[in-house]
């Protein structure tokens, strides 16, 4: 059953939040733990940070797109 545009606005909204939240929360352990980590923890960090901003993104564009549609 196709889910309406609203309740498409009202998921990608959450899975924003939920973007944020884990992405304000690996600061913080970045800041906390990094010094005890090896280069290839710092690395491995960096490409899951990279993966986390650009599915921030595309949520975010997605969003955009949604709210366009639903108040033309």
């Amino acid at each position: 059953m196709p889910r309406t545009l609203q309740e498409q606005l009202d998921q990608v909204e959450r899975d924003i939040e939920l973007y944020s939240e884990f992405d304000k929360a690996e600061k913080a352990r970045f800041n906390r733990e990094s010094y005890l980590w090896t280069v290839e923890d710092r690395i491995e960090w960096q490409e899951i940070q990279s993966d986390n901003a650009e599915r921030l993104r595309e949520l975010l564009e997605e969003r955009d797109a949604l709210r366009t549609q639903l108040n033309p």
